[in-house]
């Protein structure tokens, strides 16, 4: 690559469109013209260099030096590109006024250099995953088993690419770097595109994967402002889940993607209001014939089959009193049985670990709490052993929050037919009727805001800088969840504010998505 200079004259004479005689610290035309000389700048663009035909033996040699020396060194810096030889460049206006290191370079080099697209995942990784704080859920990450595989496509090896360098842009705030992980975007696109009308690509665990990948690249990055390119990667990705069947997903890395992509799956149903083919009991059981379900899996089975109860209580509303309370009937019994299946599992998962799920600890994030005068609205914080128990219990809270908010609801529905229980009677005879009310008391479950505010006391914890990427990810459904259940409510709008501040946190660390995708419910 060949960096060349250009447009050497001042910005106010470019923009003038006039000779400029490069006087220092201002131009003559600008003192000449009383206008602000706003100074020279170089912007270095980079062109594709083709090397005489003699030296590429030497190129060769001098490349294989270098990935042996990467290879051999003992110095765990050596894994990482170095970042010092990067050239001085200016960054467009944004947050750096000054110029800034760019990696710009690192970019145009990655389909040259083999040895550099290795190191790069390696920082993507390194940046990506707190290898210390995930816990047991760390064997499940598909991202982890990306290095160690011996042959990857070139749709999986574009795609993650373009996550790579997209993660170092963030990092380094370097606008050149993101530019650069966006056409490599469009291309892993446009790769994958040819590997699905290949008939001995379409249904590899590779292709699903790379359109995982592309699907967490709009979920960071979210180019377009708007979910749809993520819609479309998770609606497309069903598509193939589908095609493979429940057998391709028993165990390696295509099991391993199954199980991240099944949980973005789930969660647009529940958006949605649709029934997801998951709920299927093939899928259900093959895929977790050699490996278990955890009670993180287990949790997220109450959150398919939400969508079924969700718009059966929907329909109430435009029901006759008896058709009502028929109805509402058969729903409370079924949430009662599933409240019941849930704290099972939370007992499995206390019985499998010593120690306590989580503990109270001061918070100390005052970001969160804005510049109320009233002090902290949580001076309590939540903290886990670990990432993998922090995720199962806060998700077990999320469903909670679900759950007793609609026994609440119905509870209440059943409250005002009481009004209507004489007519009802004339129809089904009395007797029916009035056994149909008596249900167990809610007790603690009619304080659905309970839940809510545990989810809230553990965004601190998911914030912290040692937790990386997969600390935000952990709480930014359950946050969603309860922000959506507790606005309906004006009593609690010190929550909602509160909500609010920790959403925009939440999103601004590599969450791009959640700030255009609204809940259609």
């Amino acid at each position: 690559m060949v960096g060349i200079a250009r447009a050497r004259g001042c910005g106010t004479c470019r923009k003038r469109k006039i000779a400029c005689g490069l006087e220092k610290p201002s131009c003559a035309q600008c003192l000449k013209s009383k206008r602000i000389c706003v100074g020279y700048r170089k912007y270095p663009i980079f062109i594709t260099h083709q090397p005489p035909k003699e030296n590429k033996v030497e190129d060769t040699a001098q490349a294989d030096f270098e990935s042996d020396r990467w290879a051999q060194s003992g110095d765990s810096r050596a894994g990482y590109p170095d970042f010092n030889s990067a050239v001085t460049t200016a960054v467009s206006p944004g947050p750096h006024l000054g110029p800034t290191k760019s990696l710009v370079p690192l970019g145009a080099q990655v389909d040259a250099n083999p040895v550099l697209r290795q190191q790069l995942l390696k920082v993507y990784l390194d940046s990506h995953l707190s290898k210390t704080r995930v816990g047991p859920m760390q064997q499940r990450i598909w991202l982890i088993q990306i290095p160690c595989l011996p042959h990857i496509t070139p749709a999986l090896e574009i795609s993650m690419m373009a996550l790579c360098l997209a993660k170092l842009g963030d990092l380094h705030h370097d606008e050149g770097l993101s530019y650069e992980s966006l056409k490599l975007y469009r291309r892993a696109l446009h790769v994958l595109q040819l590997a699905l009308w290949d008939p001995a690509l379409m249904l590899d665990e590779q292709t699903l994967t790379a359109c995982v990948a592309l699907g967490m690249y709009e979920m960071s990055q979210c180019p377009n402002q708007s979910k749809h390119g993520y819609v479309s990667h998770t609606l497309g990705c069903r598509r193939l889940v589908q095609l493979r069947g429940p057998e391709a997903h028993v165990d390696g890395l295509g099991h391993a993607v199954f199980v991240h992509w099944r949980i973005q799956e789930i969660l647009y149903a529940l958006d949605q209001g649709e029934y997801s083919f998951l709920r299927d009991p093939l899928w259900q059981e093959v895929p977790w014939r050699r490996l278990p379900k955890t009670p993180y899996d287990r949790i997220y089975d109450f959150l398919i089959r939400a969508p079924e109860l969700r718009n059966r209580g929907e329909v109430l509303e435009f029901l006759d009193p008896c058709s009502k309370i028929q109805l509402a009937t058969e729903i409370i019994w079924k949430c009662w049985e599933m409240d019941s299946e849930l704290q099972s599992v939370y007992e499995s998962l206390e019985a499998c670990h010593e120690g306590p799920l989580s503990w109270p600890e001061l918070a100390h994030n005052k970001d969160l709490h804005g510049d109320s005068e009233d002090g902290m609205l949580f001076p309590v914080a939540f903290h886990f052993p670990n990432l993998s128990i922090a995720n199962t219990v806060i998700i077990y809270w999320a469903v909670q929050v679900i759950l007793w908010h609609g026994m609440w609801q119905l509870y209440r529905l059943l409250d005002e037919l009481e009004l209507h229980f004489p007519a009802a009677a004339k129809v089904e005879h009395g007797h029916a009727v009035s056994t149909r009310f008596n249900f167990p008391p809610l007790d603690h479950r009619a304080d659905f805001a309970a839940p809510c505010r545990n989810i809230f006391q553990s965004v601190e914890y998911a914030l912290e800088d040692s937790l990386l990427d997969q600390g935000p990810k952990s709480v930014a459904c359950p946050l969603r969840i309860a922000y959506e259940t507790l606005r309906l409510y004006p009593k609690h709008k010190q929550e909602i504010a509160w909500a609010e501040r920790a959403k925009k946190m939440v999103e601004s660390r590599s969450l791009r998505l959640l700030t255009y995708y609204i809940p259609r419910r």
